[in-house]
């Protein structure tokens, strides 16, 4: 594993008390994730964990990464979860991961064969409108490429290395396809979210110092006004039928 997105994660682990504005951000994402889990009988299980803190708020919840570290409970490929998991799981949840999989067909067909019935996949994604698009171009350090033709993408690296608009291409610009491939999945939930919120906070590059109390604020006009035509991130909820 390359040591440099190793040491960029150990790093991040306990970010939510330094920032604690994008502390707050995640933990929003958290609730709407647990406002979305399954009731079928199985595990939930967090993809790509990083430094993630979700287990303060879904507390029945193993964390997995593409190595060990002091975060995780499992180490698991996201390709290897229908191999390790086989109709166990009754929640994948994927913060800002699914992005970095450079063979997302391969990784769909591995989570559906890892959910019972009723099972779901929840996503927090960059989304795509003008607005973020905007954005990830001219502030993003990941691409962006809505033209991507395939779904696959070269990966060298699968900490660095990503296409931030593939949730928009599968999920939504070939949601046709998406559909023949996989006929027992149904996409029950896109909605985007927090246009400015986010940056305000200064992301995981660059701690803002802003206070819970103002982001929290800013996150009340966003739902009320701009969520829904300008947010820069997606909640998705996919269902096996």
């Amino acid at each position: 594993m390359n040591n440099k997105g190793e040491a960029l994660t150990q790093n991040r682990i306990g970010f939510e008390k330094l920032n604690i504005a994008l502390g707050a951000l995640y933990k929003e994402w958290y609730q709407l994730i647990s406002q979305k889990l399954s009731n079928s009988e199985g595990m939930n299980l967090e993809l790509g964990c990083g430094a993630s803190f979700i287990e303060k708020v879904i507390k029945n919840i193993k964390k997995s990464d593409v190595f060990l570290n002091t975060n995780t409970d499992l180490k698991i490929d996201a390709m290897e979860v229908g191999l390790k998991f086989e109709n166990k799981i009754s929640n994948l949840i994927l913060v800002n991961v699914f992005h970095h999989i450079s063979n997302p067909e391969l990784f769909l067909r591995s989570a559906e064969k890892s959910l019972v019935s009723g099972g779901r996949i929840i996503m927090i994604e960059p989304s795509n409108n003008i607005w973020s698009r905007l954005i990830y171009k001219l502030v993003g350090h990941e691409k962006f490429d809505t033209k991507q033709k395939t779904w696959e993408f070269e990966s060298n690296d699968p900490l660095l290395d990503s296409n931030q608009a593939l949730s928009w291409i599968i999920f939504q610009r070939d949601h046709k396809k998406f559909k023949k491939l996989f006929p027992k999945f149904s996409l029950l939930k896109k909605k985007s979210i927090m246009p400015l919120s986010y940056l305000l906070s200064g992301g995981h590059s660059y701690n803002s110092k802003v206070g819970e109390n103002f982001i929290k604020k800013i996150r009340k006009l966003e739902r009320m006004f701009f969520d829904n035509k300008f947010g820069i991130f997606d909640l998705i909820c996919i269902e096996k039928i």
